[in-house]
């Protein structure tokens, strides 16, 4: 995980607190414990100060001071949910075709997704997973959209490949529910070979590198699914995952 500290502020903090550990000009400053001079003053006073600034680290690493999440996710690892990185037709198709959906994120999922969304490596957004799913040379987009103003009441999951002819993406609808329980799902890249050996990938006719992970975790369940690209569409698996 990388966290994106505000060193500025760290900064102005041991600054400040080597400042009042320094003693006056002309004087020396005596240890209070040890009845010392200056320089065991001083190195308290340094102490003090990187140990408030380790702790100020850790407060921020684990989501303890101003966190956006309970979970501690950096600004980095929450902005990879942002349409800001989608190619341009893509979001403006997300922003005209699914204006009352949005994408999953973090704090929609229950407390067992999240755990298991959390305990992935690399963490990347839930409802964000792009890869190489169709085609070898050419990624494409995948999204869990869950209703903008009910979050937990249905998904819709689509993938966007582009179309060479047209110069543009197109959208495949591939699992959509209005079921209560959107919240158990997140979905995520993975390597087709994990899961398939070279055989089976030349019997289903699998030429694209990534598949598509879509997990279902909740209190009481656990299921995972990839969703892989086969003879012009997508098919679908339980893994042991």
């Amino acid at each position: 995980m990388t966290w994106n500290l505000p060193t500025k502020n760290i900064r102005k903090l041991l600054e400040k607190k080597l400042g009042q550990s320094k003693k006056p000009h002309g004087q020396v400053m005596p240890d209070k414990h040890q009845g010392g001079l200056g320089e065991r003053g001083n190195m308290t006073g340094i102490r003090s100060a990187l140990g408030s600034m380790l702790l100020m680290i850790a407060a921020l690493a684990f989501g303890q001071v101003g966190s956006p999440s309970s979970l501690g996710a950096s600004l980095d690892e929450a902005s990879t949910c942002s349409l800001g990185s989608l190619p341009s037709d893509i979001r403006n198709r997300l922003k005209s075709d699914f204006r009352a959906w949005k994408i999953q994120e973090p704090e929609n999922l229950n407390e067992y997704a999240r755990k298991t969304w959390a305990d992935e490596k690399p963490r990347t957004c839930p409802g964000i997973a792009v890869g190489r799913f169709q085609s070898a040379s050419t990624p494409s987009y995948a999204f869990m959209l869950v209703p903008a103003d009910h979050p937990e009441a249905g998904y819709r999951f689509l993938v966007f490949s582009r179309n060479a002819r047209k110069h543009s993406y197109e959208a495949a609808v591939v699992e959509k529910s209005d079921e209560h329980g959107a919240s158990n799902y997140f979905i995520r890249k993975v390597p087709v070979s994990r899961f398939f050996s070279k055989k089976s990938r030349k019997r289903l006719q699998v030429r694209a590198t990534d598949a598509i992970l879509m997990v279902d975790s909740a209190e009481k369940e656990y299921e995972a699914d990839i969703y892989f690209w086969s003879k012009g569409s997508y098919r679908q698996e339980p893994v042991d995952y």
